[in-house]
């Protein structure tokens, strides 16, 4: 007789899988736990993978590990973290442009040229995986990724997405995967 749960079980692993979230090590680990009855022990609702609690540089850079992946859910604690390198890097800048100063003709300096073309530079870089982790910041409440484009709203879509990202995503499974909390 099959085991429906089991296979569902399996199912999600190997989808896990192949979006990068675990390695074929975890999968063939977690798999043969499953068929050898180990399966009561310990859950796999929750993806494998993630940094440990007390992990923070972890937590900040996992929405970059996931680049583009626009598919699955993501915690606030993820998306929080990841926001973190944003207020770093804006720090950072006004600091070096503080320091650099205006030369004497009234421009800014080259070290405050330079602060600002890296910080646009690393905006861009980190835009795609911003989008991604808002994405599947919908994704965990249940709605719909496409909410993200709020963001081209001046104002008002920048602050409803901000509250998006307050809430808390729904319990258990839905239909975008397993709870992330587990």
């Amino acid at each position: 007789m099959i085991d429906e749960h089991a296979l569902k079980r399996i199912e999600d692993l190997h989808r896990l899988k192949t979006e990068g979230i675990i390695s074929q090590a975890d999968f063939d680990k977690a798999k043969n736990d499953l068929l050898g009855g180990k399966a009561a022990a310990r859950p796999i609702s929750a993806p494998q993978g993630l940094p440990a609690a007390d992990d923070h540089f972890g937590w900040m850079t996992l929405p970059i590990r996931r680049y583009a992946d626009f598919k699955g859910r993501s915690t606030r604690k993820e998306f929080w973290m990841f926001q973190l390198i944003y207020v770093a890097l804006s720090l950072v800048t006004l600091v070096l442009v503080g320091v650099g100063g205006v030369d004497e003709s009234g421009e800014g300096s080259a070290l405050a040229k330079l602060a600002v073309g890296l910080f646009i530079i690393a905006l861009l870089g980190l835009l795609v995986p911003l989008l991604a982790v808002e994405a599947r910041r919908f994704h965990d409440q249940d709605r719909s990724g496409w909410l993200v484009l709020l963001n081209l709203i001046p104002y008002l879509g920048t602050f409803a997405v901000f509250v998006f990202m307050l809430l808390d995503g729904t319990r258990g499974d839905n239909r975008f995967g397993p709870d992330p909390k587990g």
